[in-house]
This record gives C-alpha cells, sequence and structure tokens, in this order.
C-alpha cells in the first residue's frame, strides 16, 4: 500500500495546457534540472507550507505531485513550474463570498494572535453561516530545518502557542502531553480531532535558515478538514523573544470586547527578554517535560542559564520552582529541601510577574504540602485558574487537593476538566482514578486503572494505586496481584530495596494460610520497605485492630512532616480511630477544621 495521499503512481494532472512549458529544454524536450522538486520537504518547503497541508493539496486541490514506483517504495517529486501555474489558478478561484481563496501573508508572530483570535471568535463556514469553536488542538510545528537539535525550539514554541491561546479562556485547549503525542504523526485531521474531542486544530512549522526562522500557522475546521485561516512570518533568530509580545498586543485590539479587564490586561502585557536567555527557557521546558532524573537536572541547569542571561524574566523561576516540587520524587532530593527550593523560586517569579500562573500554582503545592496552609492553598489553586482555566496541571493538582478535605464530587469535577483538556495524558487517568478511589467509588477506580495501565502498561504507580482500591474492597486476591504485577516497576521508579519483591510474593502465601489478618500482617513488611513508611504502617496496625500502634505511626507521620500524613482526614482505612482523642488531636493540629 502506498504511504502517500491518493493512490495512483502516475502523474496526477490528467490533462496538460496547450501553453508552452517554461521549464522545458525546447532543444531535448525534457525538464529543466533545477526545476524539480525532489521530495515532500522541498514542496513543502516551495510553498512555505507543512507537509501535511501540500498533500492535503495534493488529495483534494489537484496539486501537481508526480511519483514514481520503485521496487519496494515509491517516491514523489514535483516541477516548480507546474506549481506556480496551479497556484495561480488557485489565487484566481473565488470563495463563495467572493474573496479570494489562497492569500500569502508575511506577518509577524501576530499570526498566534490570529490563531487564538479565530479560535475564540465566531468563524465562517463553507455555506456562510457561522458557528462556534468551543475545542482547539494546537499540534507540534514541524520542524523543517533538517537539524533535529532544534527540535527543543519548535516544541518550546508548540508550547508557548497553547500557553497564550489557552489564557484568553472561552475555549477549550489540549495540553501539551496529549498533542506531544502527534509529533510526527501521519494521522488525517479529523482523526486526530475525533481522538482529542475538538472541532478546530491548529498546525504549522518552523525553519531556521541561517540567522531567520520561518514560522507558517494555519487553523483547520476539523469536521471538514477545511482551512479557516493561515498566515506566515519571517524572522531574525534574535527577534524571536518579541513573538508573545506582538500576539498580546494584536489580541487585546481584536478580542478586548470578548475578554474581561484581567485577560485583556494579562495578553497586552510585555517584557524585555534576551534572545539567547528565552532559547535556555526553551530547552528547560523541553527538558522538564520529560519528567525524568536525567531531564529534570538537565532543565534546573537551563532554567538556571536563562536567569544568568535575563535575570527579569519570571517564566524561568516558575520552571525551577516546578523542577523542585518533582525532584524530591526522582532524586535523593528530600522533601523539606524541595519545597523550600520551589518556594524560594516561585516568590521570584511572582515578584517579576504577580500574573504568572505557573508561579501560583507552585505556590499551591508548596503552601499545601509542606506549610499545610489549606486555606491559602486553596486561595492559590484558584488563583492560578483564574489566570488560567486551561491549566490541566492546575485543575489536577487542585482536584488532589480538594479530595483531601472530603469535597470528592467538586474533586472528581476537576480531575474529568482536566482530562478532558489532556485526554491523551496517562498521569491524569491515574491521577481521576485515584479521586474516584478516595471518594469511594471504587469500581470505577478500578476501571480507571485499567485504562491507564492499558495505555501504557509499564507506569508502574498504577499498579500499586489500584492494589489499594482492592484492597479496600477486601479483593486481597486481586490486590496481590496488581501488586505484583507493578513491583519491579515500582522498585526502579523509587529507588526501593528489591527484598520488598519477595515480601510481596509471600503475600499470597500469608493469605491463603491466614485470610485478612495473613495478609496486613505480611504488608507490614511490605510497606516498611517504603521511604517514610509511618503512614502505609499507620493504616496496616488499624487494620488489624491494633489502634495503639496505629496512632504511634500516625502521630510520628505527622512529626516527619509525611505528605501522606494530609490523607488522614477521610481514610477509609482509618475509620475505627476516628472517635479517638488522639486522632482528632493529630487532625486538627494538621489544620483540618
Amino acid at each position: 500500500m502506498s504511504e502517500f495521499p491518493g493512490a495512483s503512481t502516475t502523474n496526477c494532472i490528467d490533462k496538460k495546457s496547450s501553453m508552452p512549458d517554461p521549464s522545458v529544454d525546447r532543444s531535448t524536450g525534457s525538464k529543466v534540472a533545477n526545476d524539480r522538486l525532489e521530495s515532500w520537504k522541498e514542496i513543502a518547503a516551495y510553498l512555505k507550507r507543512d507537509i501535511r497541508t501540500v498533500q492535503r493539496w495534493e488529495s483534494r486541490e489537484a496539486l501537481p505531485v508526480h511519483r514514481q514506483q520503485h521496487e519496494r517504495s515509491g517516491s514523489v517529486y514535483a516541477y516548480r513550474s507546474e506549481i506556480d501555474r496551479w497556484r495561480g489558478a488557485r489565487r484566481l478561484t473565488p470563495t463563495r463570498n467572493g474573496k479570494s481563496e489562497f492569500l500569502w501573508l508575511y506577518v509577524p508572530i501576530v499570526v498566534v494572535a490570529a490563531v487564538s483570535l479565530a479560535a475564540y471568535l465566531w468563524v465562517r463556514s463553507e455555506d456562510g453561516h457561522t458557528s462556534p469553536l468551543h475545542a482547539v488542538a494546537v499540534l507540534p510545528l514541524e520542524n523543517l530545518s533538517g537539524d533535529a537539535s532544534q527540535d527543543y525550539l519548535t516544541e518550546g514554541l508548540t508550547d508557548e502557542i497553547i500557553t497564550d491561546i489557552a489564557k484568553l479562556g472561552g475555549v477549550r485547549v489540549i495540553s501539551r502531553t496529549s498533542v506531544m503525542r502527534y509529533k510526527g504523526s501521519r494521522h488525517s485531521i479529523p482523526e486526530i480531532a475525533r481522538q482529542l474531542n475538538v472541532d478546530a486544530v491548529v498546525e504549522g512549522s518552523y525553519e531556521r535558515l541561517g540567522d531567520k526562522v520561518r514560522l507558517r500557522v494555519q487553523l483547520i475546521r476539523a469536521a471538514t478538514d477545511q482551512h479557516i485561516w493561515a498566515e506566515g512570518y519571517d524572522r531574525e533568530l534574535g527577534d524571536i523573544f518579541h513573538l508573545e509580545s506582538e500576539v498580546a498586543r494584536d489580541i487585546a485590539v481584536h478580542v478586548k470586547l470578548r475578554l474581561g479587564q484581567n485577560q485583556s490586561q494579562s495578553v497586552s502585557k510585555t517584557h524585555p527578554v534576551d534572545p539567547q536567555a528565552f532559547q535556555d527557557y526553551l530547552r528547560g521546558r523541553h527538558y522538564w517535560a520529560l519528567r525524568t532524573k536525567d531531564g529534570l537536572q538537565k532543565a534546573l541547569r537551563y532554567f538556571g542559564s536563562a536567569i544568568q542571561k535575563d535575570p527579569n524574566d519570571a517564566r524561568s523561576y516558575a520552571g525551577l520552582a516546578h523542577c523542585y516540587l518533582v525532584l524530591p520524587f526522582l532524586t535523593e532530593m528530600s522533601p523539606a529541601e524541595g519545597f523550600e527550593n520551589a518556594r524560594q523560586e516561585a516568590d521570584r517569579a511572582l515578584a517579576l510577574d504577580p500574573t504568572l500562573p505557573e508561579a501560583h500554582l507552585a505556590n499551591a503545592e508548596v503552601l499545601m504540602y509542606h506549610d499545610w496552609n489549606l486555606q491559602r492553598a486553596e486561595q492559590e489553586f484558584r488563583r492560578t485558574l483564574d489566570l488560567n482555566l486551561n491549566d490541566s496541571t492546575a485543575h489536577q493538582w487542585y482536584g488532589e487537593f480538594l479530595v483531601l478535605l472530603g469535597r470528592s464530587e467538586e474533586a472528581i469535577r476537576e480531575e474529568q476538566t482536566a482530562l478532558a483538556l489532556d485526554p491523551l495524558s496517562v498521569v491524569v487517568h491515574h491521577e481521576l482514578a485515584g479521586i474516584l478511589r478516595d471518594a469511594g467509588h471504587y469500581e470505577e477506580s478500578v476501571r480507571a486503572y485499567q485504562e491507564t495501565v492499558k495505555m501504557d502498561p509499564q507506569f508502574a504507580p498504577a499498579y500499586w494505586e489500584m492494589a489499594r482500591a482492592l484492597r479496600w474492597q477486601r479483593k486481597f486476591p486481586e490486590s496481590i496481584r496488581a501488586l505484583q504485577q507493578g513491583a519491579e516497576g515500582i522498585v526502579r521508579e523509587y529507588r526501593l530495596n528489591p527484598a520488598v519483591i519477595v515480601a510481596i510474593d509471600d503475600l499470597r502465601s500469608a493469605y491463603a494460610s491466614s485470610g485478612p489478618i495473613g495478609y496486613f500482617r505480611q504488608s507490614l513488611k511490605v510497606n516498611s520497605y517504603l521511604p517514610g513508611p509511618s503512614y502505609y504502617l499507620a493504616r496496616d496496625y488499624a487494620q488489624l485492630g491494633d489502634k495503639e500502634g496505629a496512632l504511634v505511626e500516625l502521630r510520628r507521620s505527622y512529626q516527619n512532616h509525611d505528605p501522606e500524613a494530609l490523607w488522614m482526614l477521610k481514610d477509609p482505612e482509618l475509620e475505627s480511630l476516628r472517635s479517638d482523642p488522639r486522632y482528632r488531636e493529630l487532625v486538627l493540629a494538621i489544620g483540618f477544621r
């Protein structure tokens, strides 16, 4: 089967013009060599569009592309002269409103403003009617530079475009995690739109030519796969950092009647940025998104380098704060050190830009997990979402906060919103499963965990957390099986002693010989291998009916300031302790009311 759009391997133009072809050498009757474009990439570069768009034009609008079938595969080529004639004819083809359908526009990066505007406003369909766009996905920009080292820049620009549109509100914007799965994908636009549940898609390309950059972006209606709008710009590399401010000014001019005062102020804000610092910032974002130990260390270095070059860009400080929030879970850094560093960087970011959502979100996590200041933490979560309602991570983390307080239905709504914004994220699926479990919806929770491991069978935390949901249902054999499935991955993920795998395997014989009592006794041995095991041991003691042992471990967890101590208020496995004054004392000491 051919990998190219269209089935024919012959010339896609059946009828030739009778006019002389200027690309033909009349002495030989053959095409002039330099008239020929030898690949989809060359054709796309000549038309100043991305490859997917050019292939769509070939399939739907008779763009003259030739095919040559080889023994094992096929290739494509085209002639500049034929494309020029096709382009000229296309320019003259009027749309139903009488305007030219094909416009080559060379503008500054207000291109993103137009993307935001087109996604936010009502747009005109082919039959002249208007219909709103409710949800938009910005696909990864295609790197046409022929230099893989520029991938960080294309990914970073994609991320910035997503962020700029998301901050406007009024339209659901799919998060980075989900759209990056389509990098290099050959899925059709309607297929991608169905998978992401959006009605419009933004796609485009980036090309670096020496000290110049070229960006082409277009907005496509998913249902019809037809272009709504397209623009492009050519710039000096040193001017790349001006893109966001120009976007913001253009959006403020065009959609001010649709935006509230806060959004207008946010998108019209400008700040001078050193171009090299901006590139380091984008590199930091690239490595932060990998969520690996090595990636986070590189992200720290690039964010730090960006700050050295430009100490007035708040985004780099916020990037550092988010690194420090995650580092304790993947490295030897203590939670106390990580959260304190995160607080310092978030404060620095907010001193420079009090409206930066990422900094408020980092502050919320520090206030919740480090300070146990639940009232102020909620204020910061709400402030984050006021500034960017499309922040999937903010909805996810706010949902985790709400379930700790017993506000289960609110928590579920937040996680469902996070999932709508990031439908292909394994982490968000996993967190929704956890919220359903903690809210008492055990069957739904197990199904959600099963969906998570179907998406990524190597995602070990899902097996561990699913085992807890099954344990709470008293389905002990199934709980043991889930623990065994995730044991090796958990050892790698959390750097545990491999002996825990043997302890998990022994759960089966312990349960077979002594039932639930044997299970919980052996669970004490399993949980003793965890870092900061006190809270987990308290659960086991409570299930064994050892109230004193459970309260001793709970107090130790409180004194150690373990993040797990925040689960204390609503944990169903601690139900037998609720009436004990010592339990109530701990709950009040944490800050629950």
